[in-house]
C-alpha cells in the first residue's frame, strides 16, 4: 500500500474554501429566508380567503345578505354571466322602478335577478321585470310579492362566479381540499422546524 502524503492547503486555499463556505451559507440562508417569506405570504392569501369565506357564509346564514351566481346573460352590459350578486335585503314596500331584485318566477323554483320595470300597489305589491339585454318583458308578466322582504342587487363582483361554479365540481373540490390541507401541514412543518 502506498501512502501518499498531501501538502498542507497553503493559506490563500484555505482562504478560499473558506469563502466558498460563506457564499455558500449566504446562498443558503438566502433562500431559507425566501421560501420563509413565500410560506408567510401564502399562509396570509389563505388566511384571508378563509376569512372571506367565513363571512359570506355567517351573512348568508343569518340574513345580512345572499349571494348568487349569475349564469346567463340577461342583464348585460351591467351583470355579466360568471359575475356574483351580492343581495341585501330590503322591506317590500320601498321597491321602485329601475332596481334590480332576485326572485322566483311564478311556478319555477330557479332565481331570476331582473330589473323592475313596473310596480303596482293594488290588491298587494306587484311587480313586471325586464332583462336588460332583453327586448321585451319577461313571459311570466306581473309577479306578486307576498313577503315583507325583497332581495335588492347592492353590489356585484366580475367574474368570481366562474370560480364558484367551477370549485362546486368533485375533481376541483378535491384539489382544493388536498392543496388547504398541504399548506396546513407546511405551516406546521416550518413551526417544528423553527422550534
Amino acid at each position: 500500500m502506498t501512502v501518499v502524503n498531501l501538502p498542507n492547503p497553503s493559506p490563500l486555499t484555505r482562504a478560499a474554501v473558506m469563502a466558498e463556505r460563506r457564499a455558500h451559507r449566504r446562498r443558503r440562508a438566502l433562500r431559507t429566508r425566501s421560501s420563509r417569506m413565500l410560506l408567510h405570504l401564502i399562509s396570509a392569501v389563505l388566511a384571508v380567503v378563509c376569512v372571506g369565506a367565513v363571512l359570506m357564509s355567517v351573512g348568508n346564514a343569518v340574513g345580512w345578505w345572499r349571494t348568487d351566481t349569475v349564469l346567463t346573460g340577461s342583464m348585460r352590459p351591467d351583470i355579466q354571466p360568471g359575475d356574483v350578486e351580492i343581495l341585501r335585503s330590503e322591506p317590500a314596500s320601498s321597491l321602485r322602478v329601475g332596481q334590480i331584485v332576485a326572485f322566483h318566477p311564478p311556478h319555477d323554483q330557479f332565481t331570476v335577478t331582473h330589473r323592475v320595470i313596473a310596480v303596482k300597489r293594488h290588491d298587494g305589491l306587484w311587480i313586471r321585470t325586464k332583462g336588460d339585454a332583453n327586448n321585451v318583458s319577461d313571459p311570466w308578466g306581473s309577479v306578486r310579492i307576498l313577503d315583507q322582504k325583497v332581495w335588492v342587487v347592492a353590489h356585484v363582483v366580475p367574474e368570481v362566479g366562474f370560480l364558484s361554479v367551477w370549485i362546486r365540481t368533485p375533481v376541483p373540490h378535491l384539489i382544493l381540499v388536498f392543496t388547504f390541507i398541504l399548506l396546513i401541514c407546511a405551516v406546521a412543518v416550518e413551526a417544528i422546524w423553527r422550534a
